[in-house]
């Protein structure tokens, strides 16, 4: 009887284990925030398809097709801007346990391209290729991963190259071009000469009260820095800006003078946080073809009008604005 008892004791234990057995949470690491054309995830044995909000985990496999790019938001603002026919494998990214807020990245681009902008102070972020990897804190770059050659664009900041031979620090305003899984990384540097100038006609503007809107125009142009003259060359161009009250056209494009006048709309917010005194508009070549082009940004300024200051009030216990 006792042997009995401690069979059936023991099968209603088991059978409780299995039934209850906690679902391993799987952590959201990014966001879609914009696709063009079709874009595949990989995750595990399934295929998603892309879409704007889709939310991606560790070890999904973001592939884009001809004509196709996707714009991918970390949770620690970074961006990154995939090419056409790109796989991109989001290995690890997650939060250091240890110190202030920081987040590691750790991501292998198997082949194709990709830009980004990587936020200042907040991460650490580790790019694998087959021929090289690329270490980056805070910086716009962009890499191209063809044929077992890998080119690195660098706007803004600094990173670091190493492949089996070679480690070395790459500066702003240059370019490595064609670097290989041996030899001399140093020889393969280069300036960058082409840059992308972004101007608005107003340097300052005032966030419009709810209900209203306001337009901005900006001007876009390649030019030679050497010379600071126009460089006649057309393509699209790729609007980054850490901000959904500001919103830009779509299909930018320069004329073949390398020029092109865009505006955008200014939408009230709806929560108002006036320590938010500014933004930057970066402004990039919307494509591989455009390695030999850096980025270019510029900062715009904000004030609020007087209705909207009335409307904010201090929380006493927080002591945080509140609209």
């Amino acid at each position: 009887m006792k042997l009995l008892t401690f069979l059936l004791t023991s099968i209603v234990c088991s059978l409780l284990l299995l039934a209850g057995k906690p679902a391993v949470a799987v952590e959201a690491v990014a966001s879609v925030k914009k696709i063009k054309g079709p874009v595949d995830v990989q995750r595990k044995n399934t295929t998603i398809a892309a879409r704007t909000g889709l939310i991606l985990h560790d070890k999904d496999l973001v592939v884009t097709h001809n004509r196709s790019r996707i714009t991918i938001i970390f949770r620690d603002g970074s961006e990154i801007r995939l090419f056409p026919n790109t796989k991109f494998l989001i290995e690890k990214s997650h939060e250091s346990p240890n110190g202030p807020r920081r987040f590691l990245h750790n991501f292998k681009l198997k082949v194709g391209s990709f830009w980004g902008k990587f936020s200042r102070n907040h991460q650490r972020t580790a790019v694998v290729t087959p021929t090289a990897t690329v270490g980056i804190k805070g910086t716009t770059v962009a890499l191209a991963e063809r044929d077992s050659k890998l080119d690195v664009t660098l706007s803004t900041g600094k990173v670091q190259i190493t492949n089996q031979t070679d480690s070395v620090e790459l500066t702003a305003g240059n370019i490595a071009e064609k670097i290989v899984k041996e030899g001399s990384i140093k020889d393969k540097i280069k300036p960058l000469y082409y840059q992308i100038v972004i101007k608005g006609d107003q340097s300052r503007i005032t966030i419009p009260s709810k209900g209203n809107v306001k337009e901005l125009q900006f001007t876009l142009q390649m030019v030679d820095t050497r010379t600071n003259e126009n460089v006649e060359r057309t393509g699209e161009v790729y609007i980054s800006i850490a901000t959904e009250n500001i919103v830009f056209e779509d299909n930018i494009r320069l004329n073949p003078r390398g020029y092109a006048r865009i505006k955008a709309k200014v939408l009230a917010p709806e929560k108002i946080d006036t320590t938010i005194d500014k933004v930057e508009i970066f402004a990039l070549m919307d494509g591989e073809e455009y390695m030999d082009v850096r980025a270019g940004s510029t900062t715009l300024f904000l004030d609020y009008d007087e209705a909207t200051k009335k409307k904010l009030k201090i929380d006493a216990r927080s002591g945080k604005l509140n609209q």
